[in-house]
């Protein structure tokens, strides 16, 4: 099974645990983020909410494309977590190209288009998006499984 791929400024909480985990029988989480693995009290606090028997790993973006490319996660259900569609953008251009990214949330920053109640997107990260659409990906919105999955591209119609 390939990696399913999702930027979430939160990273890991109770709405990755309680409905992904089990929506997608995960059997890792991996956190790809240059500041999390350098943050011990970050690690800590991630590894103290991840159930025991999820596998837990969190690389800078550059070891995490490595990683990935190795397909080093096997064929376990691996959960690719990010904090940012700037971190996502910087997964794909290291090297590991992926074809679905899910948005499931993103805070409101000053100037931000509102896509969803929980993902609001600046310019830079539209730009980005764009670019990742361009190259064949594709996008969805959706914070929860049980939620339909909404394209970016038919959101930002609306707009």
């Amino acid at each position: 099974m390939n990696p399913f791929y999702r930027v979430d400024n939160r990273l890991v909480h109770g709405q990755i645990i309680a409905t992904w985990m089990p929506h997608l029988r995960l059997q890792r989480i991996l956190i790809a983020s240059d500041t999390v693995p350098a943050n011990a009290m970050q690690m800590t606090l991630f590894r103290m909410v991840i159930p025991e028997g999820l596998a837990f790993d969190a690389l800078p973006i550059e070891a995490a494309a490595e990683w990935l490319n190795a397909r080093k996660y096997g064929y376990a259900s691996t959960l690719v977590l990010l904090e940012t569609v700037t971190d996502a953008a910087r997964l794909f251009a290291a090297g590991h190209p992926f074809a679905m990214l899910n948005i499931g949330n993103v805070h409101h920053t000053s100037g931000a288009v509102t896509i969803t109640p929980a993902v609001h997107l600046a310019e830079t990260d539209l730009g980005l998006l764009r670019q990742l659409a361009s190259r064949g990906m594709q996008i969805e919105v959706r914070s929860l499984p049980s939620e339909a999955p909404a394209d970016l591209k038919r959101a930002l119609e609306g707009r």
